[in-house]
C-alpha cells in the first residue's frame, strides 16, 4: 500500500484502511471512538529527512506521526512505545544507527509540552 504524500490531509477512511493494512488495529480502534480534532496530515520524517542513504524512512515516520496525531497527554508508556517501534521499523529498513539517532531526537523533541506542530496528542490540540 502506498501511504499518502507528505503534507496531504488524509480522511479517517484511508487512516482506517492503513491501519487495517500495518495491523495497527488498536490504533485505528482508538481513532475511530475518539477522532482528534485536527485532521491528519504528515510531516514526513519532523525536522529530519525522509530518506537516507537509498533508504526510505517516510513510512515508519508516516506511522510514528498517525500514532503521535491521537494522541492523549499524559500517555507516556503510549509515547514510549510509539517511539520505539519507530526506531525498530528504521532499523529494519536498513539505517540501524540512524534508527537510534532518531529515537533520542524524538524522545526530546516530542514531548507534548512542548507543543510543537509534531509533539505528542498534536491532532488534539486546540490551535
Amino acid at each position: 500500500m502506498d501511504l499518502p504524500e507528505k503534507g496531504r490531509e488524509v480522511s479517517l477512511p484511508e487512516i482506517a484502511a492503513i491501519c487495517r493494512e500495518y495491523g495497527l488495529t488498536d490504533l485505528w480502534h482508538k481513532i475511530e471512538k475518539d477522532p482528534p480534532a485536527i485532521p491528519f496530515r504528515c510531516d514526513g520524517c519532523s525536522l529530519w529527512v525522509d530518506r537516507w542513504q537509498g533508504i526510505d524512512l517516510y513510512p515508519a515516520c508516516f506511522l510514528h506521526d498517525l500514532k503521535y496525531w491521537c494522541g492523549y497527554p499524559g500517555e507516556e508508556a503510549e509515547r514510549l512505545i510509539a517511539d520505539a517501534e519507530l526506531m525498530i521499523h528504521m532499523a529494519r529498513a536498513g539505517a540501524p544507527k540512524m534508527a537510534q539517532l532518531v529515537f533520542a531526537g524524538v524522545r526530546i523533541g516530542g514531548h507534548s509540552a512542548l507543543r510543537r506542530s509534531f509533539s505528542w496528542g498534536f491532532g488534539r490540540r486546540p490551535g
